[in-house]
């Protein structure tokens, strides 16, 4: 009797890689590109570009993995059901629970290990992204400096015309900023004909520059040859960059939500809400594996077919569809309209309850 359920696992491992290679690669196409922009362009060093590569690669896994399992299934089932076996087996009296039991087992596995990335292991990955994208950005500052583009850099809002990545020099710069300690409601804006960088600073030169006060005046003008902007060296200087919830742990997040519950302000409810939105969606979008592979099963043995392009276009379908129940579910909770909870747990009540149906469905057949 353990012969089949291990017949039916051997079926479904193999599409499961398939799936897996195939939607990461799909996902992984607009990061390569940009890592091969770094190297080849800005000729960032490839130690660190190397590093953002394997650093990258987690932040698939929470999606990638139910939708290759699903498309594995799927596959499997319904080649199993085209050639009659499922049809063989169910005339011999096997029930339908011992043909899934080991499928069941590896579902549980792929679960926990997307929820674990989904936890712990894609927010860490994303961390320290981060820190070796900062450690690029202070030998090649001009990588984040895009033409007619406003950029936030160093604290300071950045607008060029023109930007050479080779030579660093930029055409037609506008800085706006606004100055510590004046309490202006307006920023200090400085015009320049050119820029460039070098090291650590900003070099300009045909430079204007103009404060206003806060009778919407200019109080103070001046025109310059040249200026030197001193760019601060944020890592040397130790100063600690706020975590976002994309490179916190689920622990994070939590302790994070309770701080912002035990302030008791009226002004914390929208980012109550959105900690709640966060928290919430770390496990509901990985324990969606369940509930698309269960899904996958009947669905498999209905469709009678075993060709990839079916299975694929079926998977997709199904992924776009929970896609949207869980964006929409996101937009009401975060309007205000549904409860966290149940906004980011409806698609998987929806898709779950759908898949015990057709699972008691097809058991008694």
């Amino acid at each position: 009797m353990k012969i089949i359920p291990r017949y039916v696992l051997k079926e479904t491992i193999p599409p499961f890689i398939f799936g897996f290679l195939f939607f990461n690669f799909i996902l992984f196409i607009g990061v390569l590109f940009n890592l091969t922009h770094l190297i080849f362009v800005e000729k960032a060093p490839s130690l660190l570009v190397g590093k953002l590569l394997l650093f990258s690669i987690p932040a698939f896994f929470d999606i990638v993995i139910p939708v290759s399992l699903l498309f594995a299934i799927l596959l499997s089932f319904g080649k199993l059901s085209f050639d009659g076996e499922i049809t063989a087996l169910q005339t011999s009296g096997i029930s339908f629970f011992q043909t899934e039991r080991l499928i069941l087992i590896f579902i549980f596995l792929l679960t926990v290990i997307s929820l674990l990335f989904s936890a712990y292991l894609t927010p860490w990955s994303n961390q320290n992204y981060k820190k070796i994208y900062q450690e690029i950005l202070l030998e090649k500052p001009t990588i984040q400096i895009k033409e007619n583009t406003i950029i936030d850099f160093e604290g300071k809002r950045i607008y060029t015309s023109y930007v050479d990545s080779r030579t660093r020099s930029m055409k037609e710069v506008i800085i706006y900023e606004f100055l510590p300690g004046r309490g202006t409601k307006f920023p200090q804006i400085t015009l320049s004909k050119r820029g460039k960088f070098e090291e650590e600073k900003l070099l300009l030169e045909e430079v204007a520059l103009y404060r206003f006060g806060n009778n919407y005046r200019i109080i103070q003008q001046g025109k310059f040859d040249s200026e030197i902007i001193y760019l601060k060296n944020r890592a040397s200087q130790g100063i600690l960059w706020q975590k976002k919830t994309t490179e916190m742990n689920l622990g994070e997040i939590k302790k994070r939500l309770e701080e912002e519950k035990n302030k008791g302000e009226t002004k914390n409810i929208e980012k109550i809400r959105e900690l709640s939105l966060d928290f919430h969606s770390r496990l509901s979008l990985p324990l969606s594996t369940v509930f698309l592979a269960l899904l996958a099963i009947p669905l498999g043995i209905k469709i009678e077919r075993g060709e990839k392009s079916i299975s694929l276009g079926i998977s997709c379908a199904l992924i776009i569809v929970y896609y949207l129940l869980f964006t929409a579910g996101r937009a009401l909770g975060r309007g205000g309209l549904l409860p966290p909870l149940i906004a980011m747990w409806t698609p998987n009540i929806i898709i779950g309850s759908l898949a015990i149906y057709l699972n008691l469905k097809l058991s008694k057949r």
